[in-house]
This record gives structure tokens, sequence and C-alpha cells, in this order.
């Protein structure tokens, strides 16, 4: 039996051999730059599936993680917007208790009023990346209508009812002639009633009841929004309107003293209900953060165990390279050598 080797046959399996180291090559090198397996499937083989899940997982924190940063931003500004509405509300108040409900500073008290209104409006109305923060889950809406609008409904409201109460507009010069008794029982009665109820939602408000609700860690949910619909915002509402549209320095000194001690008692359950919601926010704050410090451990432990699996020696990996660069070259050599083999030569 005879067997024939021929040049071209010994040039082909060398050949197959290079393209097949070739490919070694660039794994390795992958590995060596990556510190990671270059085919984690093959490497891993039935813990393949781990490394998947646990990636999957990180993936899951990574994203609440993301996410939490924006519920964050979001609850500082509203702390902010609370914090500057209590500043407003308090120097009010103060400027209210220090004049005792004399007639002589209704005008300063009805341009800090009127003021205080217009910014409490606009803080109310206020956004983040295009959403209203205090609309509750209607962040695509303004929750409070401005009451210097042309034909504004709350504006409306308010002189409809001064004038069904009184038979005059609060710019009339009559309404020097109003008792004390009879504007605290419009002040109790039918002006109370603007703001609250279905009249706020009617009026004044397009905020939902409902706030925002986020998951700030796995099986976490909080609330992470404030409503225009308040208690304390509707106080406030009440209070700044009752000083700045009700008549102030054209009022009799009871009716006048009647506005200031029942704006007076507004002011003070206003600024007490603000500090309760900038409690619940700042609780929702620590939340937040705890959870991350808490998602952030637990993502670095997963990243380890990820590590475990999928890294590679990388001395090891570097000798690899070395040896099969060599091997590459050795066979380079050799296919060169056997390119110079005819029997042309020999003849």
């Amino acid at each position: 039996m005879s067997a024939f080797i021929s040049t071209q046959s010994i040039s082909s399996s060398l050949r197959q051999s290079v393209l097949k180291m070739q490919t070694e090559l660039a794994a390795s090198e992958t590995e060596v730059s990556t510190g990671n397996y270059a085919d984690i499937g093959l490497s891993l083989g039935s813990e393949t599936g781990q490394s998947v899940s646990l990636q999957a997982e990180t993936s899951f924190l990574q994203t609440i993680s993301d996410t939490n940063s924006s519920v964050s931003t979001r609850l500082s500004t509203i702390q902010n917007n609370l914090s500057e509405m209590q500043t407003s509300a308090q120097t009010l108040l103060n400027s209210l208790l220090a004049t005792n409900g004399a007639t002589t500073s209704a005008v300063t008290a009805q341009s800090t009023g009127s003021n205080s209104l217009k910014s409490l409006i606009a803080t109310l109305n206020s956004t983040l990346n295009g959403d209203y923060i205090f609309s509750g889950i209607n962040t695509g809406n303004a929750p409070v209508t401005d009451y210097s609008a042309a034909n504004a409904p709350n504006k409306q409201a308010v002189d409809a009812a001064f004038a069904a109460a009184f038979g005059m507009s609060q710019t009339s010069a009559g309404v020097s002639g109003i008792s004390g008794s009879a504007m605290q029982s419009f002040l109790n009665t039918q002006f109370a009633s603007l703001f609250q109820g279905t009249n706020w939602t009617t009026n004044w408000s397009s905020a939902s009841d409902q706030t925002l609700t986020n998951t700030i860690a796995p099986n976490q949910t909080e609330n992470t929004s404030v409503t225009a619909n308040q208690a304390a915002f509707q106080e406030l509402t009440q209070a700044y309107v009752m000083v700045s549209d009700l008549g102030g320095q054209n009022l009799s000194q009871s009716a006048y003293q009647a506005v200031t001690n029942t704006a007076s008692k507004l002011l003070t359950s206003a600024i007490n209900g603000l500090t309760d919601i900038q409690a619940g926010v700042g609780v929702v704050q620590s939340s937040v953060a705890s959870a991350n410090s808490q998602m952030s451990l637990q993502m670095d432990i997963l990243s380890t165990q990820v590590s475990n699996l999928e890294s590679v020696n990388t001395y090891e990996a570097s000798t690899r390279v070395s040896e099969l660069q060599t091997q590459i070259e050795t066979s380079y050599s050799l296919t060169s050598q056997l390119k110079q083999l005819s029997l042309v030569q020999f003849l």
C-alpha cells in the first residue's frame, strides 16, 4: 500500500491550522483587553444562565437607581418650593399681627397679599422637565388657575359671592358700611366654601388628588409628589384672597379686623400644614437615599459575582497570546518553505 504526500496537501493543512490559531488568537486578545471570556456561553456552559440572571438583576436595580435620581430632584424642588411658600406666609402673618388689624396698614397688607397670591399660584404651577410637580398624576396640566387672568373663574366666583352677600362689589365705597359680624359670617360661610370641595376643583384646581408613586427599591413604592389640592394650599389661597380682594382699606374697622383675624388663623394653620407636608416629603427623601445606598451595595455584590463567573486569568491569556503568535509565525515560515519545494529544481 502506498501513500502519497504532496506539498499542496501539507500547505492546505497548515492553512487550516493557521486559521484556527488566528481565531483563537483573536479570542485570547479580547480576553486580555476585557478581562472576560471572549465567548461567555462557550466558556461557562451551564453556568451561563446564572450570569445572565445576575446581569438582569443588576440592570433592574440600575434602572430603579436612575429613576430615583429624578425622584430625588423632584422632591428637592418641592421642598424648596414649600420653604418659599412658608416664608411668604410667615411674612404676611407677621405683618398682620404687628399692625393688629389697623385699617391704616390695609394698603400695604393688600399689596403683600396680592403679591403672595401671585407667587403661590406661580409656584404651584412650576414645572420640572416639562411636568407640573403639584398636579398629582395630571402632570401635563397646570394645577391652579391664575386669579389675575381675564375672566378667571376663581375671581368671578369671589366677586359673585361678595355681591350676593353684600349687594355690591369689593371696590364699592359702600363696603365701609359692612359690619364686622356680617363680614365674619361671610368669611365663615360663602367665602370659605369657595376654597373647598367642588368649588375648589371647579374654579381653582385641575390637579389630581392622587399623587405620583414610584418604585424606589424592589418591593418598595412611595408617594413622590405633592398635590395642589392639599388643605394647606387652600388655606393659603383663601387667606391671600381675603386680604387682597375683599375691600381692604375701604372696610370699616370692625370688618377689616374680622378679615385680618380670620386670615391670621388661616395662615397659622397653613404654615403648620406646610411643615407637615415638608416632614412627609423629608421621610420619602430619606427612604430614597436609603434605598439607593442599599441597591448600590447589592449591585456591587452582583458585579463581583458576575466577575467571578466571567473573568479570565489575564496572565494565562497573555501567555496564550504569545504562544499562538509564535505558532502562527512558525506556520507562516513553514508555508513559505513548502512553496519553494518543486521537482523542477531537481531535474
